[in-house]
C-alpha cells in the first residue's frame, strides 16, 4: 500500500474513533443541536452514515466487482431529510454501530483495491468522473466539517459547567460577557468570560471592564478560550499590553472507563466543613482571607457537591472538591499534602470523587490542569483523562493579585 493511500485511509478512519467515543455520551448530547437552528448530533451522524452507505453500494463495491458505477444525481434535500428522520427514529446504540460498520466496510474494501482499481478513472451514470482518491479527500473534509461543530458543542458546554462548578462571589452580565468577582482569589473567579456575542465597540467594552475591576482594586483579567467573542480578542488584548499566563488544559474522562478506588479511608461531605477547609488551607497554603472566600463561594453553589478528604490513620493527606451538573462531575482543587506526595493518594482521592459521581448518576468528568504541571498531568493521564481544549489568561497589571 502506498504511503498516500495509507495516510488517506487513516484520516478517513478517524470518523470511527470519534463516533465510538461519542457513543459513550448520554442522550442529552445526541439530542442537542450543534448550533441554533442546525441539525442535532443524531441527525449529523445519520447524515454521514447514509452517505457512506450510498457510496459503498453505488461506487466502492462496484469498483471491487469490476462493474459500472451506479452513482447518479440525487435530490440532496430529499436524501438529507430522509437521513435526518432516520437519525431521529433510531436508537443511539444502533446509529453508532451502523456508522462504524459502514465506514470500516469502505476502508477495508479500498485497502484491498489493486493499484489499478485504486487509481482508476471511472464514470458515474450521469457521465461525471469518479476517482477513489478524490472521493476520500472530499469526505475527509466532509467529516471535519461536521465533527468540529460537535466537538465545539461539547467543549462549550464543559466551559459553561466549569464556571458553574467553581462560582464567584458576584457575577455581572455585560453585553454577552460575564465579569466575575471574588475579592481577588483565583483568576477563575476574578476574570472576564467573553463567551457570547456583543453589540458595543470592543475597545470601549474592554475599557469598561478595566474600570470596573479597578474599582475593586483588582487586575483586569480575561479568560481566553477557543470560544471567546470576538474571535480576535486575544490579539486585541495583547496589543493593549495584557500579559499571557497560566496556560491550562481541560481534560475529560468517561467514568465507566475508570477503575474503582482501593483506599477505603475517605471522608465525603456535602458542604465545605471546617475540617475540610482546614485540610485545604494547609495543603494549598491559603491565607485566612482566601479560606473564607473559598468557603463563601462554594457554600452558595446550588449544585450537588462533594468535599472529599483522604485519610491515613485519621490524618488528612489529600483533599478535593467536586460538583455535578447534567451528568458531569467537575473536579477542583485536587491537592495532596506536600509531605505525602508520590504515594498514590492523589489518584485515590480522584477515584473516590468519580465513584461518588457515578453513584449520583454522573457518567462523565472534567477537570482543569495547568499545562506545565507535569506531575498532575501524569496523574490524570494515568486515570484516563484526555485533553479537550486549552485556555489561558490575559492579565493587565494594575493592582496586586
Amino acid at each position: 500500500m502506498s504511503a498516500e493511500k495509507e495516510q488517506l485511509l487513516s484520516a478517513f478512519g478517524r470518523w470511527t474513533t470519534f463516533i465510538a467515543d461519542l457513543g459513550k455520551y448520554d442522550e442529552r448530547c445526541w439530542n442537542q443541536s450543534v448550533a441554533s437552528g442546525k441539525w442535532s448530533v443524531r441527525e449529523v451522524v445519520a447524515h454521514i452514515l447514509k452517505w457512506d452507505e450510498y457510496f459503498y453500494n453505488a461506487a466502492i463495491s462496484k469498483i471491487e466487482e469490476g462493474i459500472p458505477l451506479a452513482i447518479q444525481h440525487l435530490d440532496y434535500d430529499q436524501f438529507n431529510d430522509a437521513a435526518k428522520e432516520y437519525g431521529l427514529s433510531t436508537p443511539v446504540s444502533e446509529l453508532v454501530s451502523e456508522a462504524i460498520a459502514n465506514r470500516q466496510r469502505i476502508i477495508l474494501t479500498i485497502a484491498a483495491f489493486s493499484e489499478e482499481q485504486y487509481g482508476g478513472d471511472y464514470m458515474d451514470v450521469d457521465g461525471q468522473p469518479f476517482e477513489t482518491v478524490q472521493y476520500l479527500k472530499d469526505f475527509i473534509w466532509h467529516d471535519n466539517h461536521h465533527v468540529e461543530p460537535i466537538k465545539r458543542l461539547l467543549q462549550l458546554r464543559i466551559e459553561e459547567m466549569s464556571l458553574n462548578g467553581w462560582p464567584a462571589l458576584q457575577t455581572v452580565m455585560y453585553d454577552g460577557w460575564l465579569m466575575r468577582f471574588a475579592a481577588g482569589y483565583t483568576k477563575r473567579s476574578n476574570s472576564v468570560q467573553a463567551l457570547y456575542g456583543q453589540t458595543y465597540m470592543l475597545d470601549t467594552k474592554i475599557s469598561e471592564c478595566e474600570r470596573r475591576y479597578s474599582m475593586q482594586n483588582l487586575n483586569t483579567v480575561f479568560k481566553v478560550t477557543p470560544f471567546v467573542q470576538p474571535a480576535n480578542l486575544d490579539e486585541v488584548l495583547a496589543a493593549r499590553g495584557y500579559e499571557r499566563m497560566d496556560q491550562t488544559v481541560i481534560k475529560t474522562v468517561h467514568i465507566a472507563d475508570v477503575k474503582e478506588p482501593s483506599h477505603v479511608d475517605v471522608w465525603l461531605e456535602s458542604e465545605p466543613t471546617e475540617s475540610w477547609l482546614d485540610a485545604l488551607m494547609v495543603f494549598s497554603g491559603l491565607s485566612d482571607k482566601q479560606r473564607a472566600i473559598t468557603h463563601n463561594m462554594l457554600k452558595q453553589s446550588p449544585l450537588i457537591k462533594c468535599f472529599a478528604s483522604l485519610q491515613v490513620n485519621g490524618i488528612p493527606v489529600a483533599a478535593g472538591y467536586a460538583a455535578i451538573e447534567d451528568g458531569w462531575v467537575g473536579l477542583y482543587d485536587i491537592v495532596t499534602d506536600v509531605n505525602e506526595r508520590s504515594k498514590g493518594y492523589g489518584e485515590q482521592l480522584v477515584l473516590h470523587l468519580l465513584h461518588w459521581g457515578r453513584e449520583q448518576g454522573a457518567t462523565e468528568s472534567y477537570l482543569m490542569v495547568v499545562k506545565n504541571n507535569e506531575a498532575a498531568n501524569r496523574l490524570y493521564d494515568k486515570i484516563g483523562y484526555i485533553s479537550q481544549y486549552e485556555y489561558w489568561y490575559r492579565v493587565k497589571q494594575s493592582a496586586p493579585l
